[in-house]
C-alpha cells in the first residue's frame, strides 16, 4: 500500500473522531457565534503558527460567513510599530506585552468575540489575549489540541492557559507529538492538527448558518468572485464591517 494512501487512511480515523466527539462543542461554539452576529459582532480570529491556517480558513472566505476579522501579528510590522527582526524573534509569542499592543491597532468593539487558535495553549501572547477578552466580558473560544495543551508547561505569569480562559474549547484531537504515519518502529512523520482544525471550521460555518436561519435571522454569505454579481453583494454585505473586518 502507498504511504500516501496509509495517511489518508489515517486522517479519516482522526477527522471521524472529531466528528464524533466535537459535535456537541461545535453546535454550542456555532451558538455563541451566531449570537455575537446577529448582536452586530464580529468574531476576532487569532492563530498561533499553524493555528493561523484555522484563522485564514474563516476570515473573508468565499462561500464563508463575513462577520469575521483576522488578527496577525505582521500588522505591527506593516503599521511601523515595531521592527521585522522583533516579529521574527523566536520568542515574540512569549512576550505578553505585543497581545496590547496587536489589540490596541484594530477596532475592536464589545460587542465582538474571540476565537484563540493555538494548538499549545500556553504562549504568553495568546494568553494575554484571552485575558484581556475577559476583563471585557467578550466570549471566547479556544481551539487547541487537547493532548498537547495538557502536555505544555505553564509560560504566562498569571499561572494560567488558554483552556483555563476560554468559554468553550474545541479539541483538533491530534496526537502528541503531531506525527502520525510510521516509518519505522521510533519515527513518525506527516501531521493532522490543521487539518482536522480546519475541519471544524468549515464545520462551524455550516452549524452557524444553520442555527441563524433557524431562528430567522440574517445571516451574510460571502459570494465566491467568479459568481456574477458576487462583487456588488460581497460589497453590500462587508460595507456594514467597515472598518472593522478590515481594520
Amino acid at each position: 500500500m502507498s504511504k500516501s494512501k496509509d495517511f489518508f487512511e489515517i486522517a479519516k480515523q482522526y477527522i471521524t473522531e472529531v466528528k464524533d466527539t466535537q459535535k456537541q462543542p461545535i453546535v454550542e461554539a456555532a451558538r455563541m457565534m451566531g449570537d455575537c452576529m446577529d448582536a452586530n459582532g464580529v468574531v476576532q480570529l487569532f492563530g498561533l503558527g499553524n493555528g493561523l491556517a484555522f484563522s485564514m480558513e474563516l476570515g473573508y472566505r468565499a462561500g464563508g460567513l463575513m462577520p469575521f476579522h483576522q488578527i496577525k501579528p505582521k500588522d505591527l510590522a506593516l503599521r511601523g510599530l515595531i521592527q521585522e527582526e522583533t516579529l521574527n524573534d523566536p520568542e515574540f509569542n512569549n512576550n505578553p506585552d505585543m497581545a496590547h499592543k496587536l489589540l490596541g491597532i484594530y477596532n475592536i468593539l464589545p460587542e465582538d468575540m474571540f476565537i484563540l487558535i493555538s494548538f499549545a495553549g500556553n504562549e504568553p501572547i495568546i494568553v494575554e489575549t484571552a485575558l484581556m477578552a475577559k476583563q471585557k466580558n467578550q466570549k471566547i473560544i479556544a481551539v487547541v489540541s487537547q493532548s498537547l495543551a495538557e502536555a505544555s508547561p505553564i509560560l504566562h505569569e498569571s499561572g494560567k492557559k488558554l483552556t483555563d480562559l476560554a468559554d468553550l474549547v474545541l479539541d483538533v484531537m491530534g496526537p502528541n507529538p503531531d506525527t502520525v504515519l510510521p516509518l519505522n518502529e521510533t519515527i513518525k512523520m506527516t501531521q493532522v492538527n490543521t487539518i482536522c482544525g480546519n475541519v471544524i471550521a468549515q464545520m462551524l460555518t455550516a452549524e452557524t448558518y444553520r442555527y441563524l436561519v433557524e431562528n430567522g435571522k440574517e445571516c451574510p454569505v460571502l459570494l465566491s468572485a467568479n459568481v456574477k454579481g458576487a462583487d456588488v453583494h460581497n460589497r453590500a454585505i462587508s460595507d456594514r464591517y467597515l472598518g472593522r473586518w478590515n481594520s
